[in-house]
Formats: structure tokens, sequence, C-alpha cells
């Protein structure tokens, strides 16, 4: 690449770095083909960091519109993504290390931070996922906070043992910028409304609890739209979420 110009360097790493992560997103399927492909995606991306370490000058280049220390993020959140579909020990060790390399390197990009924490959580690491959300008040202040509000309350609703864990301060923080956003229910998979004749699932009954908790519409209107009573949604609440989050939101 030393005879390209900056322009052009950039360019054929933007390409790369694409090509890369639309393979990643394959990941989710788990198909044998992703699995083969594996092995030269974590190559591919070692040498993109490479790469960019190398030819790419460092600084801010407004001219050239790139920033070395941003693409350097990417490319090291590339790689950790790359590494966290391995079920080897050292590489998912390997990823944490790439993905706080990110962290680092872009502290104000909450995206790194969110792939960090996944990961954490899907190699049940919760102790060291809960220590990150637990500090997460920075970020949380920050533009993207809302964003990163609804993924932490995903994770405590999905994991009871990382909604205990979580520090009430936090909690109440996220909650409250979550009613604050007004973006709707996230819990996937479960539609609106529930049919009655059918057997309530656990993700639904969380949908519903996430409902009330973002105060988007008084208890009992909630409670009549979904067929149930203010009982049952109050003894859903006592055991499906931790006691912290037993008092209501604050209303914004």
């Amino acid at each position: 690449m030393m005879e390209l110009g900056l322009v052009e360097v950039v360019d054929r790493l933007g390409r790369w770095y694409a090509e890369l992560d639309r393979w990643l997103h394959i990941w989710r399927r788990r198909n044998t083909t992703f699995f083969r492909r594996l092995p030269g995606i974590e190559e591919q991306a070692r040498l993109l960091l490479k790469h960019a370490n190398d030819y790419l000058p460092d600084g801010i280049h407004g001219d050239d519109c790139f920033d070395k220390r941003s693409l350097l993020a990417d490319y090291h959140e590339l790689l950790g993504r790359a590494l966290s579909a391995s079920n080897g020990w050292e590489k998912c060790r390997e990823a944490v290390r790439e993905f706080k390399q990110a962290t680092t390197l872009a502290p104000e990009c909450a995206s790194y931070w969110y792939s960090y924490v996944r990961h954490l959580i899907a190699r049940d690491n919760i102790w060291e996922a809960l220590k990150e959300i637990n500090g997460a008040e920075d970020r949380l202040a920050r533009a993207e906070g809302e964003s990163l509000a609804h993924h932490i309350v995903n994770w405590a609703l999905a994991n009871p043992e990382i909604g205990i864990g979580i520090r009430p301060d936090v909690l109440k923080l996220c909650i409250s910028l979550v009613s604050r956003s007004g973006t709707g229910l996230v819990v996937r998979g479960c539609p609106l409304p529930h049919p009655p004749p059918e057997k309530w699932r656990r993700t639904e009954i969380l949908r519903v609890l996430w409902a009330g908790m973002q105060c988007s519409a008084p208890l009992d209107e909630l409670c009549q739209r979904e067929g149930i009573d203010d009982a049952t949604y109050y003894r859903w609440r006592k055991r499906y979420l931790p006691p912290e989050w037993s008092a209501d939101p604050p209303r914004i």
C-alpha cells in the first residue's frame, strides 16, 4: 500500500473492514460456512490492524476525513468480535484485550463498550460484566446514554443475576433515561398484545413488566390492553424482577 495515496489507503482499508464486518454479522446463524471461514476472518482482521498501524499517519486529518485513533478502535473491536465468535478459551481472553483496547482508544464510542459487555455476558462472566455496568455512569451521561440504558435494562431483564447485582443508583438512572427516551418496547420476539387463549411465556411477561417500568401508559390501561388484572402484574413483578426494581421508577 505504500505506493498509494492516503485517501486510497483509507478507502481500501474501509472496504476491507466492511467485508469482514459483513461476515461477522453472519455468526448469529452459526452455520458451517461461517465457522469454516472464521480462522480466515481472524487472520484478515489482524492484517487489517497491522496495515492500519503501518501505513496510516498519526493524528486527525480533516482534509482526508479520517482519524487514525478512531479507525484503529474500529479494527480492534472487529478483531475482538472475530475472536469472541470462537469457542477457544485463549481466544476469548484475547477478545477481551481487543475490546478493552478499542474502548481505551475511543472511550466516547459506546458501541465498543457494548460489544465488550455483551461478550462477557455471552461467556457467563457475570462478575466482570457487572463491574463494567456498575461503572457506566459517565457513559450513560453522554449522548448515547439512552441507548446504553436500554441495553443495560434488557440485560438485567434477561439475566436475573445481573438485575440483582446492578447498583440501585445506576439502575434508577437507566430506568429514568429509558422512560424519558420513549423508544418503545425492546424485549424481542413478543407479539403485542398477547393472545388471551395462549399461555404466557417468560419473555412476554418481561415485555409487560418492561412496559410498566417505562411509564409509557397508566398501569390500568396497560393491564386492560394485555388482558390481566393489577394483582397479576404485581405478582409478576415480585416474581421476575429483583427487589431493587420493586419501587416505581421516576416519572420524567
